[in-house]
């Protein structure tokens, strides 16, 4: 069977089609040792080579889906390790049952929590797609006065924000302790930076946002910092249908246990449940 190099590419999770595109432009795609044109189709029998390094684009229609939830440390850089650390988020991950993990809609550097990937370029893209659609849950750590009777004006902030392509659904004051408060919220189509600008409009710092909750897919509380887990085969069919997903050619892997951290324990921790002191 031969695709597009494009659509093999972008189903791999080596690049979007438009980036596949400017690589190809650009001269950095070969295919036989000869430049890529682009629309080019191409099979298993053909050697891909983006900026001279062979590409392993696991042609066997058959491979196992799996997904994996990880609970990322804040500071932790998903592709690159950041300054203090000893590893990326993608180098502590286990291997997957074929291909390799493409993380979906990551959080940025500073903001932590929940992380999901998957093994399947089509899968990723579909979710990606639909995550404008789909909601999410944070728990915030703001810095200031904040408590109960502050709540109207985030959300009226928050509906009032032009820049914000989204909306909130959800505000809960979850306490906290000193300067640092918590709070709670249920979010369709909003981004962290978003979440941050609607709390600095009232005069509120929001200084550490994690992510609890991805459409159907909730952060295990049994995973701590650094640890992650394969999804379950029903979790894997929800976030299929939560995002119209359909592949019939191939079978969810098994659960795994949890991937550790070296030389840490395994701690039930919850960042929604119980703020944490700074």
């Amino acid at each position: 069977m031969r695709e597009r190099i494009q659509k093999v590419l972008a189903a791999r999770g080596i690049g979007s089609r438009r980036e596949v595109e400017a690589w190809i432009a650009a001269g950095r795609v070969t295919v036989n040792k000869l430049p890529a044109t682009p629309g080019q189709a191409i099979g298993p029998q053909d050697e891909v080579r983006l900026d001279g390094r062979k590409l392993r684009l696991g042609w066997d229609e058959n491979a196992t889906l799996a997904g994996l939830q990880y609970h990322r440390p804040a500071r932790e850089g998903i592709r690159q390790a950041s300054t203090g650390t000893d590893r990326s988020t993608l180098q502590r991950l286990p291997s997957p049952p074929g291909g390799r993990w493409i993380p979906i809609s990551p959080m940025g550097l500073g903001e932590g929590g929940l992380e999901l990937f998957v093994n399947d370029g089509a899968l990723a893209e579909a979710v990606m797609k639909a995550s404008e659609r789909l909601s999410a849950e944070f728990s915030v750590r703001v810095r200031g006065d904040f408590d109960e009777t502050r709540l109207g004006e985030v959300r009226e902030a928050a509906a009032q924000d032009i820049d914000t392509k989204g909306h909130l659904e959800t505000l809960e004051f979850a306490g906290g302790e000193g300067a640092n408060r918590w709070a709670r919220l249920e979010v369709v189509g909003v981004r962290p930076r978003d979440i941050k600008r609607i709390f600095e409009q009232c005069g509120i710092e929001a200084n550490r946002i994690l992510r609890t909750r991805i459409g159907p897919i909730v952060l295990d509380r049994t995973l701590a910092r650094g640890q992650g887990r394969r999804l379950t085969d029903a979790e894997l069919e929800e976030l299929a249908e939560a995002v119209g997903f359909v592949r019939k050619d191939a079978t969810p892997a098994r659960p795994a246990r949890a991937a550790r951290r070296p030389g840490r324990q395994s701690v039930s921790r919850d960042p929604r449940s119980k703020p944490a002191r700074r």
